[in-house]
């Protein structure tokens, strides 16, 4: 009998958290974006598009990804390139770049769960599988309520691009 593999549970929940800060981090800042960018309410609702169909790019070939490399290199690949993406983003100098980069963080950030479950049901005995999987749903549910805080925040220090590159830095 091993003891429940807390600390690599929590260090896998704190991934995801990151990885999920990363594609709402754009949603408390959008009105920010609009005036800075000059674009309306539609334009800048549809960066979340963007990122949505990069998601499910990844998730669709998330399994042709990981039948090269182990989870735990997905793992870590995801979380590294969502933050190079992310700081890319910051740093773009047109709408077009900036949707590119947005379909491509959604990409990596859409392999991350398949491995993510594998990850934890490899850590964990089977019958603490729940346990891993309730406390790994930490994260989004965390930045559901976080987001909105650390983006105000980040706003007192930084302008939107810099928002933006802090939380690629911090998932790097």
């Amino acid at each position: 009998t091993q003891p429940f593999p807390w600390m690599a549970v929590f260090f896998v929940t704190a991934i995801f958290y990151l990885n999920f800060t990363s594609r709402v981090i754009l949603a408390p800042l959008l009105p920010v974006i609009e005036k800075d960018l000059g674009i309306g309410h539609g334009e800048a609702g549809s960066l979340f598009l963007y990122i949505a169909c990069g998601s499910g790019v990844g998730l669709l070939g998330s399994g042709f990804v990981s039948s090269r490399l182990t989870h735990r290199t997905i793992i870590t690949l995801t979380i590294f390139m969502v933050g190079i993406t992310l700081t890319g983003i910051s740093l773009s100098n047109s709408l077009g770049l900036m949707r590119a980069g947005l379909v491509l963080m959604g990409m990596f950030g859409g392999f991350y769960v398949p491995s993510a479950i594998a990850a934890l049901t490899g850590l964990a005995r089977q019958e603490h599988w729940g346990r891993a999987l309730a406390i790994h749903e930490l994260g989004p549910n965390l930045g559901f309520i976080t987001v909105p805080l650390l983006a105000e925040a980040l706003l007192k220090f930084f302008s939107w691009r810099g928002s933006l590159a802090v939380i690629g830095a911090a998932s790097v």
